[in-house]
């Protein structure tokens, strides 16, 4: 990459930019190393431009950086974060979201609106580009129950159109986006009137169910594994006796066995350590095997 052009571009567009950066403080688990240049867009038009002009580069799209973490070596691509990127709009019972609105927000703007179906996603601290690219779910809903249409760019082929709800694939954890050439711009969610006073009831119960069960005191990276069929990981790794269990400043954390923390100078390999651990104990005592939900990014 001509990172000269690069910054020439940038400047020209009056695009943020960061050299150096240090990729620990873009995830929300405050681990990883070191990174050429982080890039921070602050509308859908001006990250096209971005990923056209860098096309064939290598690149990661972050939001929050709250389900994912670097390796703590030097990342050599391009990161892009979008959460500058985070107008919403609605239109009778429809909320359209760009990429880097927060979930949170959005549940604040259906609050207002008095519509109904969002409920669920009060405290998912991520965006809704990381909401939609992962399924994100909570209390038995996911962000498939919800999602309209997205309005996409096709990386490879440089056009920007629209998805329907079946184009986006969706399943446990995963959508078309993670294996595809396609960067989500925004999403547009179908919701439904609701009473003012019932929804507010329905995310305050939320958020007091995550601050009750959920360490977030601590940095982590949410839930660290996809939910086994017919069980829980969370319930699996407890029952292994593994809450509190750490390599080096990584650990299982004693409030929900599913959270790995970063109890303090934790580094990526302490993370990927504690994960392939976990992994095998739980494999030897219940013959279940682990797939990580967080994002190793290298």
């Amino acid at each position: 990459m001509d990172y000269i052009a690069l910054i020439d571009f940038l400047n020209e567009n009056s695009v943020k930019y960061v050299l150096n950066v240090n990729t620990a403080e873009l995830v929300s688990f405050k681990v990883g190393g070191g990174g050429k240049i982080a890039v921070f867009p602050k509308s859908c038009e001006m990250l096209t431009k971005i990923l056209t002009f860098i096309k064939n580069e290598k690149f990661v799209i972050l939001g929050n950086g709250t389900n994912c973490y670097f390796t703590e070596n030097f990342y050599d691509g391009i990161i892009i974060v979008t959460s500058g990127i985070n107008n919403i709009t609605d239109d009778g019972d429809t909320l359209v979201a760009e990429c880097g609105a927060s979930a949170t927000g959005l549940c604040r703007i259906a609050l207002e609106k008095q519509l109904s179906g969002f409920e669920f996603a009060n405290g998912i601290p991520g965006t809704i580009g990381g909401g939609v690219v992962m399924n994100a779910s909570a209390f038995g809903i996911s962000f498939s129950d919800v999602v309209q249409s997205s309005t996409v760019f096709d990386c490879i082929e440089g056009k920007e159109y629209v998805l329907d709800l079946a184009g986006h694939c969706f399943d446990v954890k995963k959508s078309i986006f993670r294996d595809s050439s396609l960067c989500l711009l925004k999403t547009e969610f179908k919701l439904k009137k609701g009473d003012f006073a019932e929804i507010k009831a329905k995310m305050d119960e939320n958020i007091r169910k995550r601050r009750a069960t959920q360490p977030l005191d601590m940095p982590s990276a949410g839930s660290t594994f996809i939910r086994p069929k017919n069980t829980y990981a969370s319930l699996l790794i407890d029952k292994a006796g593994l809450k509190g269990y750490s390599v080096g400043g990584a650990t299982v954390s004693l409030k929900h066995a599913g959270f790995i923390v970063n109890s303090g100078g934790a580094t990526s390999t302490d993370v990927q350590k504690l994960i392939e651990y976990i992994k095998k104990v739980v494999y030897d005592k219940f013959s279940v095997n682990l797939s990580e939900e967080i994002i190793y990014l290298e």
